[in-house]
């Protein structure tokens, strides 16, 4: 009589702990797949017919993709039941969070919907509250601290000039030392070679000197809100601290902001550092609106800027894929001046993550064309890790607009 009781109390004692495990879900090996595949600070947790997964991309140049590829991954883990909660990372802070069922899924990758169709059935939230509530607490595998990227970008700038000089030139290759070492803090370092200079109102173009030499730390705030504060060496030769608070409405769609920086100025003369003290504040407030059917984003905003001067400035950018083109016009100082911007980037798409320190180039390069460059009314500084630095590419409307067509890209 007491073996059999042993043995009932035995093989309740089984099904409950099978109880425990969801149906399905097999998630015995997505981590290590996760691993092989390069992506870092990775977390699973599954809860009833939810598989969570957080993890930062530092494979692909952008996210969409790398979503894409993520859920190639996972996908054969999951029953057609069940749902995938993918949580994209950046510098280990949680930002935008998909979810996907495997039936459409399947769909998909059938024919039976496109990717269109697909793109409807996907949720895409600028929200953190599924990964902190089921997969923060998790085991971090393959974590991004103290790895080493050491990124080589090109650096452009040209001015119309006189009948002598009527286009004057100055191109740079910029190398950068970039380091996360704990959630939300980063360190940029970066070194600018002159390759050639004609530009005569820039003369120190012609001697190797420091770019952007950053510490930064990011959060994310309840309600969504993104904050950065940052110390260092910034472009425009200023020196000193900058913070930025982003509060985003809208799922993303809306944006308001405030940047207030005090900072002094450094300059390179005749091999020489000489520098002005931390003196002169400056600060920018602006509103941003994206209409996500066109790709399509307003921004508007007033701000007292680097010569002391204040006034307004409204850009206006559209969105291709990688690319994004932009206008934008001000106001400042008594002078309207505008002009033109955009983004591109740069092969290849993919990168290696096998060692400590890897070499690439840059994902994106930046350029910007004012149609009045003296006198230097409205001019700023940027730091290199602000929040735009912080969401770029991971706007929810936009993965989820793409993730469709990025799965069933081969």
């Amino acid at each position: 009589m007491l073996s059999k009781l042993l043995l009932c109390a035995f093989t309740l004692s089984l099904l409950s702990l099978r109880a425990q495990v969801p149906p399905g879900i097999r998630s015995e090996n997505i981590t290590g797949d996760l691993i092989k595949k390069g992506y870092e600070n990775i977390r699973v947790a599954s809860r009833n017919d939810t598989l969570y997964i957080g993890l930062e991309n530092r494979v692909w140049r952008w996210e969409p993709r790398a979503a894409a590829e993520v859920l190639k991954v996972v996908m054969p883990s999951a029953d057609s039941g069940a749902v995938v909660s993918l949580t994209l990372l950046r510098t280990g802070i949680p930002v935008t969070t998909l979810v996907v069922s495997r039936k459409q899924y399947d769909n998909l990758l059938a024919g039976r919907v496109s990717a269109a169709g697909f793109t409807d059935s996907v949720v895409a939230l600028l929200s953190d509250r599924g990964y902190r509530s089921s997969v923060a607490r998790q085991h971090r595998a393959n974590p991004s601290f103290n790895k080493v990227d050491v990124v080589i970008a090109p650096q452009v700038k040209f001015q119309f000039g006189n009948f002598t000089h009527p286009l004057e030139v100055q191109f740079n290759v910029a190398p950068a030392v970039q380091i996360s070492f704990l959630k939300g803090m980063s360190l940029t370092a970066q070194v600018i070679f002159p390759v050639y200079n004609n530009l005569l109102s820039d003369p120190e173009g012609n001697t190797i000197r420091p770019g952007v030499v950053v510490l930064s730390q990011a959060f994310r705030l309840p309600y969504q809100f993104f904050t950065t504060v940052s110390a260092g060496y910034f472009t425009r030769n200023r020196y000193g601290v900058n913070g930025e608070v982003r509060k985003f409405l809208f799922n993303g769609k809306m944006g308001v902001g405030a940047t207030l920086g005090y900072t002094g100025q450094v300059q390179l003369v005749e091999g020489m550092f000489t520098y002005t003290p931390v003196d002169v504040f400056t600060w920018f407030c602006d509103a941003s609106w994206r209409f996500a059917a066109y790709d399509l984003t307003i921004r508007a905003g007033y701000g007292g800027f680097i010569n002391g001067d204040r006034g307004w400035r409204v850009d206006v950018s559209r969105q291709f894929g990688e690319v994004s083109i932009g206008f934008f016009a001000m106001r400042t100082g008594g002078l309207v001046n505008g002009g033109f911007n955009f983004i591109v980037p740069l092969p290849p798409r993919r990168y290696g993550t096998k060692n400590h320190i890897r070499v690439r180039p840059a994902s994106y390069v930046p350029w910007e064309y004012r149609a009045k460059g003296l006198p230097s009314y409205g001019r700023t500084f940027t730091t290199g890790s602000g929040t735009e630095e912080l969401l770029f590419n991971l706007n929810p409307d936009d993965i989820r607009k793409q993730l469709g067509k990025q799965i069933l890209n081969k």
